[in-house]
């Protein structure tokens, strides 16, 4: 029993999940990992190992290779979410969870205004209301069970894993690039799980975890690991992971220096990553597919405006439509498809790619009130004194940024990462200093 615990504690037990993960995304099965999780999830509940290990599981099943179709997901997914459920909610109950965390009260007041957004709904939309209404359930109870069952220090088992995360992206990303049949690169990378955009949503969350390792460790070996996230996020060819970039790397940068033990090893740091980036970009731009990619986005971006995008102002002004028909309470919960697919747009688009718009015309004032309340209540939470707080600051400050150019708040995987860094802040976080008064 002792020895199956420590298994799962151990690192063994990440690289083992992330490299399940890795297999069955190479090869496009979902059932042998919905199989492995669900079993993984089970024993580390029986064999009481540390909750946090579950985190490693849903980090991993973020970037499996997903199905598509509804009717593929929907037995093994419901069979084995009733096998996890009982034991997730016996764990809760077992453990006397409270009810009284900020972040899960604003979580929850979100949810309802999704539930009341469904007085304007439609009889067409009613299961894309349902369905939001149920996503947002969701996101409530992962919270509400990570926060319940974390353990002091586990944040620091949440960014190992955040990082492990990275590493396997960066693989699969490396054999997309290698089996990638077209001449040109582009905004074209797919692993099915994710495309260009949202993957640069994902590197531009694990990146301040990946600052927060070294700022932990001060160790040399996670230099490259930095250049790597930095290398994926140019690769994406996102303007908005751009400007999110370049507006919070600089001020990063200052709180690395703040914090970090020995100043002249991070000086060491910086030169070698420096020339590391250099070599990393020299590589990148000695592959011509790469290159030609590249610099064709730029040219494309500088020629329009990079800020100047006519197709995504019409979207934005077409949900501020959408808001003023139904101001209060929105259009319902997750309608956004169904009213741009009214208006002519492709089926693909899910969202009014900015926050705000998706929020005011889906939620109405009232949805956007109750989103803005949890933002300030992440805000309240994060202390100072605690390196990994300002990393969880920093990523929320990337999905503000970035959201206002794109779906980040409203993309499941998003949300879902996010979650999971404010649930595992540390449970001695009161001995720190608020840095939102």
């Amino acid at each position: 029993m002792k020895l199956i615990r420590d298994f799962l504690n151990s690192k063994y037990f990440i690289i083992l999940t992330y490299l399940v993960a890795l297999v069955c995304w190479r090869f496009q099965t979902q059932i042998p990992a919905i199989i492995y999780s669900g079993m993984a999830i089970i024993l580390i509940i029986i064999f009481d190992a540390k909750r946090i290990g579950l985190i490693t599981i849903i980090f991993a099943g973020i970037i499996n290779y997903r199905d598509t179709a509804y009717e593929t997901n929907f037995w093994p997914l419901l069979i084995v979410g009733g096998i996890v459920a009982p034991f997730t909610i016996y764990d809760l109950v077992r453990r006397k969870a409270s009810f009284k965390d900020p972040i899960f009260i604003a979580l929850a007041l979100y949810l309802l205004a999704n539930i009341i957004s469904l007085i304007n709904i439609t009889k067409e939309n009613l299961n894309y209301g349902l369905v939001g209404i149920l996503q947002t359930l969701a996101f409530c109870f992962l919270y509400f069970y990570v926060q319940n069952t974390k353990e002091e220090g586990d944040y620091r088992r949440v960014a190992e894993s955040a990082v492990y995360m990275l590493l396997t992206i960066a693989l699969q990303v490396l054999i997309f690039l290698l089996t990638y049949e077209g001449e040109v690169l582009g905004k074209n990378i797919v692993l099915g799980w994710s495309a260009s955009n949202s993957l640069a949503m994902v590197f531009m969350l694990l990146f301040p975890m990946t600052v927060f390792l070294y700022v932990e460790k001060e160790k040399y070996y996670i230099l490259p690991l930095i250049v790597v996230n930095i290398a994926l996020v140019v690769l994406t060819l996102s303007k908005g992971a751009y400007l999110t970039l370049a507006l919070l790397l600089i001020p990063l940068l200052v709180f690395v220096y703040k914090y970090v033990k020995d100043k002249r090893k991070l000086t060491k740091s910086l030169i070698i990553m420096f020339a590391l980036a250099l070599l990393a970009f020299g590589i990148i731009f000695s592959i011509s597919g790469i290159r030609v990619g590249i610099v064709k986005y730029l040219q494309q971006m500088s020629a329009r405006g990079w800020f100047n995008d006519q197709a995504r102002i019409r979207i934005y002004k077409y949900g501020a439509e959408v808001f003023k028909e139904f101001p209060l309470f929105g259009s319902g919960s997750y309608t956004a498809k169904p009213y741009l697919i009214a208006y002519g747009y492709s089926p693909s688009l899910k969202h009014y790619h900015n926050f705000i718009i998706q929020n005011v015309a889906t939620l109405g004032l009232f949805g956007l009130v109750t989103f803005g309340n949890f933002i300030v209540q992440i805000f309240r939470k994060i202390k100072g004194g605690n390196f990994y707080h300002l990393s969880v600051f920093f990523a929320t400050l990337a999905m503000l940024i970035h959201g206002l150019v794109d779906n980040t708040w409203h993309n499941p995987v998003i949300f879902v990462i996010i979650l999971i860094y404010l649930a595992a802040l540390d449970a001695t976080q009161n001995k720190l200093t608020s840095i939102a008064k």
